[in-house]
């Protein structure tokens, strides 16, 4: 039988009492809401000062939706292990650049997770927004890349702007008017132990979906 994960529960716990209470930290998940000195947002098992970040308050309905997006993940990935018994391997990969942008956050979570398990700097860049930059921030922001690629990508999970799972949303960037905010990106990269969570902002610019910082 399977029971939900301790970290969940803790934080479902908290959402039942609602308690409007902000901590750095919070003692039912082990997770904290860090900030870098470069403005990212790092969500992680380990204390902030690890990556040279400051902790900051994370708000209950926050936690919540940490745990949530756990206890997915977990009945997901329980699926995916029984499945990956009989199928074939598969080397992983991104689209072609020919192919065009994401239509769909969807779509974007799909190229997210191929470019980083290429290793490819380049190709991870392609889902970003570069529209309006400079060429300093350019290169800041490839620099920023580049230490993210440093540790695996286990996944990448959408959530929309309601700060709710999105789940598989397949809505076409084309019938959006104009461009506008579309959601969340989180970014989940694990090295042995230790994981941490990295929050993008997914932007809808000219049909397309694309992360920025």
């Amino acid at each position: 039988m399977k029971t939900l994960h301790a970290t969940a529960a803790a934080a479902l716990t908290l959402l039942a009492a609602s308690m409007p209470v902000a901590t750095p930290v919070n003692a039912g998940t082990g997770i904290q809401r860090c900030q870098a000195t470069d403005g990212t947002t790092i969500y992680t098992d380990k204390p902030c000062s690890v990556h040279g970040a400051t902790a900051t308050p994370m708000s209950g309905e926050l936690m919540t939706r940490i745990a949530r997006e756990e206890a997915m993940a977990e009945a997901h990935y329980d699926l995916a292990d029984a499945s990956q018994l009989l199928a074939p391997a598969v080397a992983p990969g991104r689209r072609s650049a020919a192919a065009g942008c994401a239509r769909s956050a969807t779509q974007l979570a799909m190229d997210l997770r191929g470019a980083f398990a290429l290793g490819d700097i380049n190709r991870i860049a392609e889902s970003f927004q570069w529209a309006g930059m400079t060429h300093r921030e350019g290169q800041m922001g490839m620099e920023r890349i580049d230490r993210l690629n440093d540790t695996p990508l286990m996944d990448a999970r959408y959530l929309d702007a309601t700060l709710g799972p999105a789940g598989l949303q397949l809505a076409d960037a084309s019938t959006s008017s104009g461009d506008a905010g579309a959601g969340i990106m989180q970014l989940w990269f694990g090295d042995g132990g230790e994981q941490r969570i990295v929050d993008l902002d997914v932007k809808r610019y000219q049909g397309c979906y694309f992360v920025e910082f």
